[in-house]
């Protein structure tokens, strides 16, 4: 019999939402450090921290978060995660763009409009891999 963790762990939502707390604090240190030590906009600073932890995510997608028998590199879904990430890329800019424009944020709403972005591009991202990108069939 599984121990209630492990129980907890084979369930990929539990793994997804694990992977995308620490993706998510990269992101939100790269994004921060580039908006207030690099001195570019919010929009760009979250546009380039989400780029690089996408692409690195990816791996751990396909190795840990939606494992399973026939897990390996594969180009197939290396580009469908591509177009996940590039919808989701989409949605999370659009929102801190539309924010950051009808308002420059200081550093708390900098962190709000950041969330505000995150929360919209995780529930797009999760559901495009989950159903299309890692799907078994």
């Amino acid at each position: 019999m599984d121990s209630p963790l492990a129980t907890l762990m084979s369930k990929p939502a539990v793994r997804y939402g694990l992977a995308s707390i620490l993706a998510l604090g990269v992101d939100f240190v790269v994004t921060m450090t580039l908006r207030f030590g690099g001195g570019l906009s919010l929009t760009l600073s979250a546009a380039i921290a989400f780029i690089v932890t996408g692409i690195g995510f990816y791996f751990i997608h396909e190795f840990w978060t939606f494992r399973h028998e026939a897990s390996a590199v594969s180009t197939k879904r290396l580009v469908k995660n591509l177009s996940s990430l590039a919808t989701a890329f989409c949605a999370r800019i659009g929102v801190i763009g539309l924010l950051e424009w009808l308002h420059t944020p200081g550093v708390l709403a900098a962190s709000a409009y950041f969330a505000a972005g995150a929360g919209v591009s995780f529930t797009l991202n999760y559901l495009i891999n989950k159903y299309w990108v890692f799907s078994k069939g």
